[in-house]
């Protein structure tokens, strides 16, 4: 059976809700997570960013960050684009130019056929009506297996050969 997602809501109370399971697929690069959402900050995330950079947290702060009344007290700050750190391709494919060092929030981000936005990437990745072929959405043969393993519920290692 494939790899299960719960996504959860936490009462303030402290009791949780799973609202949703959701079975994982290799991402679209379509960007929608990158331009609808702000990450929140922990330390820890600016402290690594800041790193990746080569600047200190208090320069990292004041150019890509965005002080808000939160538990972190930081988020991502963005451009009229999406997020400070969102980049396109040639192709036209989402980038992240900070991968390697993104936020908590980011690198938890799971893609599902279940999740609002990565149904609205797939339909603008092609246009309306038209089918999308896997060859069209993924170039490697990892990638193309893993959604195959996703719809059919599987792993990827019980996944044969198409």
């Amino acid at each position: 059976m494939a790899r299960t997602e719960k996504a959860t809501l936490k009462t303030s109370e402290g009791k949780e809700i799973t609202i949703a399971e959701q079975v994982p697929i290799p991402c679209f690069r379509c960007g929608i997570c990158c331009t609808r959402y702000q990450p929140p900050l922990s330390p820890e995330d600016m402290d690594n960013i800041a790193s990746a950079l080569g600047i200190s947290r208090a320069k990292f702060i004041s150019r890509y960050a965005v002080k808000v009344p939160t538990k972190e007290g930081y988020l991502l700050r963005r451009t009229e684009k999406g997020c400070i750190f969102l980049a396109w391709d040639e192709d036209g494919r989402a980038t992240c130019t900070i991968h390697l060092s993104r936020p908590k929030a980011c690198r938890e981000w799971t893609p599902s056929l279940s999740k609002p936005e990565c149904l609205e990437g797939l339909a603008k990745l092609k246009a309306r009506g038209q089918i999308m072929l896997p060859d069209e959405l993924f170039s490697s043969q990892k990638d193309k297996q893993a959604l195959y393993s996703s719809l059919k519920g599987e792993t990827p290692d019980q996944l044969k050969s198409p």
